[in-house]
């Protein structure tokens, strides 16, 4: 096999013949906490004063009186009636800063359900080309209300992500970054005006997932020192982009943890979490419910058995435009997620991460057609559509089976949605982990270039002493990548069907030893042989079951054909674990499902080949090699099938006579 990816075989420790990894969460070292104490409005004003000294470059012409302190009940009012205000401009933000004018508004967002509670924002400064080039960052804090409880003791947290905040009826922007590992009041906002460009932005397509985009913007000395002096307690050197909490449903904790190690390898800032499938998009002639500003939002990558939903809060509704996050997802431009509705559960204080909402789906109302560094931006209507990706696992040991789907909205995280969402079907059908053999067989079907249909299919058989539903999903998942990234042709998947049957019974057969006949002759165990041309060969292969004291022989022909009189070679004898069939599942994890960092060769043909063509794990295979080319091709070669896995390799050299 010419090809390797990261995807594969992230599961294996070293051992004679295997390779299993344990799974765990890749917990941040970071730690801390802050505790918020009660501040006067002096104090506040002081160090308001202070932040926009230290922060503010230039100033705009005053457009706009001065800010004054919220009042909620007209808030709520503005915001009912006005879910697409008029942006704030930020020239003015800067220009009463610097004038020493408080700058205060209110900010909107769910803590539990779906209704948006209101809490106090007080700008303390604007970081000039904070998120981007040209892009300015306005740095806030923000705290309770009188008779709220929306920010208590967890400070900003992700999920907060696009929570809309008003000034006098404006929209300001979207709170989008923090200091995730804290609990701090303090934090950034992505100003409206960058976000409301994206209202004009084509919709439709599909772009090819490009990673984490910026997400932090550095704080000097005098900046931290005068946050501090706000939240009491040591400020970090830098606001994050504050993380996207992820609701995943259908994985045991050794699946999330793996999924969360993959999230941290491909470098998206994600907080995976036990959620709940649903809101799958669906055909019908209603029309779907609009968002409201400050509420739940969920973008959908993956739905099924396997959920994968990113978490976060509505921003803006244009008519049927709706503005989210305040910041990308994956940074991957024109996209074709899933829009859901989603309701909060509660707001979970986690000493690595920082405090993060929990939510659960709600119904689809549409797609999310951007994913841009302002904002992501979704189009109320039709959900995206998916790729189905269906599995029956039957379980053995009591003759249950269950069928899954698993329907991925992007098509680079098809291979992902494919093994992750079989681990689902296999946990819950399975039932355990542990020693046992299984088998599986699937069908990829999709079109390559000019619209042409291809399906590609293979069968195996499987077994493992730690868990032997491992290897058949990340078999079926690898060649979902190979072909998916191929550099040669365009490639749609547009469906998996798998089959596996499994059970607890473990099995594995090792080969000891070699005996050969010539001609009909006896059975001679030797480590070299001297024949003439045309010579039959029988080549008896001795092997033994998993602590068994047993021996099952299997005999394989060969025949020597004429024009290899004069020349040595060698006959091989190897079981299928041993001859290729898992030597490209070798490296150490599966963030290939989220990265492009194939390096492919030849042409989808080949790779289609290299899928197709490794022999089985419960192969004998014997090859009879007189090195007459470089192409792996050999000489001579016969196979038969055994009722497990085979592993080991035997050797003989074989001498031809000239006549």
């Amino acid at each position: 096999m010419s090809r390797r990816t990261l995807l594969q075989a992230s599961v294996r420790q070293s051992s004679a013949d295997r390779r299993r990894c344990r799974f765990g969460f890749i917990k941040s070292e970071r730690t801390g906490s802050v505790k918020l104490g009660d501040r006067s409005a002096s104090r506040r004003r002081r160090a308001a004063v202070a932040l926009s000294a230290a922060f503010v470059v230039g100033a705009g012409a005053l457009a706009t009186p001065a800010y004054a302190q919220p009042d909620t009940t007209k808030r709520v009012t503005a915001q009912a009636e006005d879910p697409c205000p008029t942006p704030v401009s930020i020239a003015d933000v800067k220009q009463d800063l610097a004038d020493g004018k408080p700058v205060v508004g209110t900010g909107w967002t769910v803590v539990k359900g779906t209704t948006p509670e209101s809490f106090k924002v007080e700008v303390l400064a604007v970081i000039p080309d904070g998120i981007g080039a040209g892009r300015d960052l306005v740095m806030i804090e923000v705290s309770d209300l009188p008779s709220q409880n929306v920010i208590g003791s967890n400070g900003i947290w992700a999920g907060m992500s696009g929570s809309p905040v008003y000034v006098d009826g404006k929209l300001l922007g979207a709170i989008s970054y923090g200091f995730t590992w804290s609990a701090s009041p303090i934090g950034g906002l992505t100003p409206a005006t960058d976000m409301m460009e994206l209202l004009n932005a084509p919709t439709a397509g599909q772009a090819k997932t490009k990673g984490a985009a910026k997400n932090k913007v550095t704080l000097s000395a005098g900046q931290r020192q005068a946050a501090e002096a706000r939240a009491t307690a040591a400020i970090p050197r830098s606001l994050e982009k504050l993380p996207t909490p992820v609701s995943v449903s259908g994985l045991s904790d050794k699946r999330l943890a793996s999924l969360q190690k993959t999230f941290d390898k491909s470098g998206r800032s994600f907080i995976a979490y036990r959620g709940a499938s649903g809101g799958k998009p669906v055909s019908s002639s209603a029309v779907p419910t609009a968002p409201v500003p400050g509420g739940n939002f969920a973008a959908v990558q993956i739905y099924g058995d396997l959920t994968v939903a990113g978490i976060g809060t509505t921003t803006a509704v244009c008519g049927d435009k709706v503005l989210a996050f305040g910041h990308p997802m994956d940074f991957a431009g024109k996209v074709s997620y899933g829009a859901n509705h989603a309701s909060a559960l509660r707001i979970m204080n986690d000493g690595a991460d920082g405090s993060f909402k929990m939510a659960n789906l709600g119904e689809n109302f549409g797609i999310v057609d951007q994913d841009r560094l302002a904002a992501i931006r979704a189009t109320i209507g039709s959900g995206p559509v998916t790729t189905p990706i269906k599995s029956k696992i039957t379980n053995l040991d009591n003759g249950k089976s269950r069928t899954g789907t698993t329907e991925s909205a992007v098509p680079e995280y098809t291979a992902a949605a494919t093994v992750y969402g079989l681990w689902a079907n296999y946990d819950s059908t399975f039932d355990k982990w542990g020693k046992g053999l299984a088998t599986s067989s699937w069908t990829i079907k999709g079109t390559r270039a000019g619209g042409k249909a291809f399906s590609v299919s293979r069968s195996d058989m499987w077994s493992d002493l730690g868990d032997p539903t491992i290897d058949p999903a990340i078999e079926a998942a690898d060649a979902v990548d190979a072909l998916l990234s191929n550099e040669y042709e365009p490639v749609k998947i547009t469906s998996v069907d798998f089959n596996s049957s499994v059970k607890s019974a473990y099995e594995r057969y090792r080969i000891t030893k070699l005996a050969v006949s010539v001609n009909g002759g006896k059975y001679k165990n030797v480590s070299s042989i001297t024949v003439k041309p045309k010579a039959k060969l029988k080549v008896r292969v001795t092997m033994r079951g998993y602590q068994s004291t047993v021996d099952r022989n299997v005999v394989l022909n060969l025949k020597v054909a004429k024009r290899y009189a004069k020349q040595i070679g060698t006959i091989t004898v190897q079981g299928g674990l041993s001859a290729g069939s898992s030597s490209f599942l070798d490296d150490e994890d599966l963030s290939c499902l989220l990265m492009d960092c194939d390096e492919s060769e030849g042409s989808l043909n080949s790779i289609i080949s290299d899928i197709t063509s490794p022999p089985k794990n419960n192969v004998v295979r014997a090859d009879l090699d007189f090195g007459e080319n470089d192409e792996g091709e050999f000489s001579g070669d016969a196979r038969t099938f055994a009722a497990a896995p085979v592993t080991g390799e035997k050797v003989i050299v074989i001498k031809v006579k000239k006549k």
